[in-house]
């Protein structure tokens, strides 16, 4: 991520900069807001993380600077408690979340993170947008990406909701607006919530809206809301939801529902992590998305196609040469189809002669190691009474154990918990 930091105080400018700095962060900090909107920095940067109360120009003045940019930084505001309120008027405006002083290095790399996170489906949103209503054909010349396309072509002929599983990275969005173009709604709006990098005190009002927004309901009327990693959700917006998809008069008109999780939502009722009521009824249709080791004959066409995506965005032609595909073939793919497309930029923008050399190819370590890891060291028990000692409260538990969110969540629907946690 490109991340900048604005903070008119050292001390916590140097704190900020030490936990993020790690490997594929390019960081730029700044010692005022006055700096940051000289340099013209809302356009450069992912994410901004900004002090909320500075001399001259403040982190509302960032935030403002942010929300204007042809493609706007998701913004974290940091406040002292005494900000709490202004921080909350901030996020009316735009800001993402805040974070309150003392910062706690753990919650601040997970925010940051979940940032970042929001910026990667915004961009990729936008990028099918901009190529028309309708996305790209799926690449099925596997068995199970056959089977999958028959499915989803069937549900998309009913307006059923919908929910698609799958490991990250394997194009559970893609499918969702597959579903969209291809059944009667197609000419109303899709529209996405991403329960994942959404803070729990903010999915209410994105649902419904507020004060000065219509919220996501409103705005897919006729059309298609779509619930992106509703499996994040903790047990309160869980309850939100709950009411909204059972009471029919609170949805302003006929919307599709369609949610997608990369968790074993099955698992996680059994575990009381996530709703019988709200898993039933965004579940009438459920589509498995297979991970890209289990469907190698799409492995070269997606790979060709990417490779023509990326000409047309460099203005060259860009060809494999000998031994890429082998390459390529040669990788497990953890990160799967979104780690395949990754790759191939990179290597694209590596090529001198836009011949694409095997060595062109590097790969992050593997996705799935941090879990396997904290697996390891953590047994079901010290799980059970981390949460326990918590309140079950998964922010809290996760902070304790020294692992992120997303990860409790994974170890949750592998090693599984007796109690439900928020």
């Amino acid at each position: 991520m490109r991340i900048a930091v604005v903070e008119d105080d050292a001390g916590v400018r140097g704190l900020i900069v030490r936990v993020l700095a790690e490997p594929g962060n390019d960081l730029v900090a700044f010692s005022s807001g006055t700096a940051f909107l000289e340099s013209d920095g809302a356009a450069r940067f992912d994410v901004v993380v900004s002090d909320l109360k500075m001399d001259g120009a403040s982190g509302l003045d960032v935030l403002r600077a942010c929300r204007v940019a042809p493609h706007p930084p998701e913004v974290l505001l940091v406040t002292g408690h005494a900000e709490v309120r202004g921080a909350v008027e901030a996020m009316r405006l735009g800001a993402l979340d805040y974070l309150a002083k003392p910062l706690d290095p753990s919650e601040l790399r997970r925010r940051v993170e979940q940032a970042g996170l929001a910026r990667r489906r915004r961009d990729e949103s936008e990028a099918l947008a901009a190529d028309g209503a309708r996305p790209p054909d799926l690449v099925a010349e596997s068995p199970a990406m056959r089977d999958l396309r028959a499915r989803a072509e069937r549900a998309a002929a009913i307006s059923a909701p919908v929910l698609i599983l799958g490991e990250t990275g394997t194009g559970k969005e893609l499918i969702a607006r597959h579903l969209h173009a291809a059944g009667a709604r197609s000419a109303h709006a899709f529209r996405t919530i991403d329960c994942e990098s959404l803070p729990d005190d903010r999915f209410e009002s994105a649902l419904f809206g507020g004060s000065a927004d219509a919220g996501a309901l409103a705005e897919a009327r006729g059309g298609t809301l779509f619930l992106a990693e509703v499996g994040a959700l903790s047990l309160r917006p869980q309850a939100v939801l709950a009411r909204a998809v059972e009471d029919r008069d609170a949805a302003p008109g006929d919307v599709r529902l369609i949610a997608s999780s990369r968790r074993d939502l099955a698992s996680a009722v059994a575990t009381g992590a996530f709703r019988r009521d709200l898993y039933d009824r965004l579940s009438v249709l459920t589509l498995v998305v297979p991970p890209l080791r289990l469907r190698r004959e799409d492995l070269a066409p997606l790979a060709g196609r990417f490779l023509a995506e990326a000409s047309r965005g460099l203005g060259r032609v860009l060809t494999f040469a000998e031994g890429a595909l082998e390459r390529l073939r040669g990788r497990a793919f953890p990160g799967n189809v979104r780690e395949l497309r990754s790759a191939i930029e990179r290597a694209a923008l590596l090529s001198e002669d836009g011949r694409l050399q095997p060595e062109d190819f590097s790969f992050p370590p593997d996705a799935t190691a941090p879990a396997r890891w904290a697996r390891g060291r953590i047994s079901r028990e010290r799980l059970a009474r981390t949460l326990a000692e918590h309140g079950n409260n998964r922010v809290r538990a996760a902070r304790a154990l020294g692992i992120s969110r997303a990860t409790l969540y994974r170890l949750l629907a592998n090693v599984g918990s007796d109690e439900p946690v928020r």
